[in-house]
């Protein structure tokens, strides 16, 4: 089958394609947990099993040691922990994401159950059809963790970060939930400064207080949503 990505790329992503990249990304787990550099491990992986650009992109997305899942699961938030507290939210990393689930592309789910799409490019990316939609069960869920404030984070440089912000506002105002819009040069910097928050970047969440895995929930909620596995 043939999908194309967010940033305008097209690839393969059939039964064998997803085979071969699990395998890569149990390679690849197993020799980053070992203290082996994940550029490197990267590199070797993926020339040994022919992986394309978009393939190790998405192996470098998708994958997580033992050593980052246990970080991250010891730094993930119960809903009881979120309430009467901000709650930062990476809008590109979500919005994507659950746009593709909902338009019926493929997405990823790594060891610690984060969910992201395929070949996402924050200055590139677009809004599609299915923005709307993404937002709205965004902002639903996380109305439902009862933060204090919902600080929605749109890289400025982005093409989209104009119309993100717009309709992040409009949707706040139907739905009757508190945000601030924050333009940033950097959302997933910025993002590490913040005590709780929702975003799929994998440098982020190792480097963060803590996380929700807002985004795992409601692609969980899509119907048909394909999810890969890679671990």
């Amino acid at each position: 089958m043939t999908q194309a990505g967010e940033s305008g790329g097209e690839f393969e992503l059939d039964e064998a394609a997803i085979a071969r990249l699990k395998l890569a990304a149990e390679e690849v787990a197993w020799l980053t947990g070992r203290g082996y550099a994940l550029d490197v491990v990267g590199d070797i992986v993926a020339k040994h099993h022919a992986l394309s650009p978009v393939h190790c992109a998405a192996l470098a997305c998708g994958t997580c040691s033992e050593p980052q899942y246990r970080r991250r699961a010891a730094r993930e938030l119960e809903p009881e922990d979120v309430a009467k507290r901000p709650l930062a939210i990476d809008a590109i990393d979500c919005v994507s994401a659950v746009e593709a689930a909902l338009a019926g592309r493929h997405v990823l789910q790594t060891l610690d159950g984060t969910v992201r799409a395929f070949g996402i490019d924050r200055a590139g990316y677009v809004t599609g059809a299915n923005v709307d939609d993404a937002i709205d069960r965004l902002l639903a869920a996380a109305k439902e963790l009862r933060p204090s404030v919902l600080k929605i984070y749109v890289d400025e440089s982005s093409a989209a970060a104009a119309d993100l912000s717009t309709r992040f506002t409009d949707h706040a105002k139907s739905q009757k939930a508190k945000i601030e819009i924050a333009l940033v040069p950097n959302t997933p910097k910025a993002l590490r400064r913040e005590r709780q928050i929702v975003t799929g970047d994998a440098e982020t969440l190792d480097a963060c207080a803590g996380w929700v895995n807002l985004v795992g929930k409601v692609v969980a909620g899509v119907a048909g949503a394909k999810v890969v596995r890679l671990q």
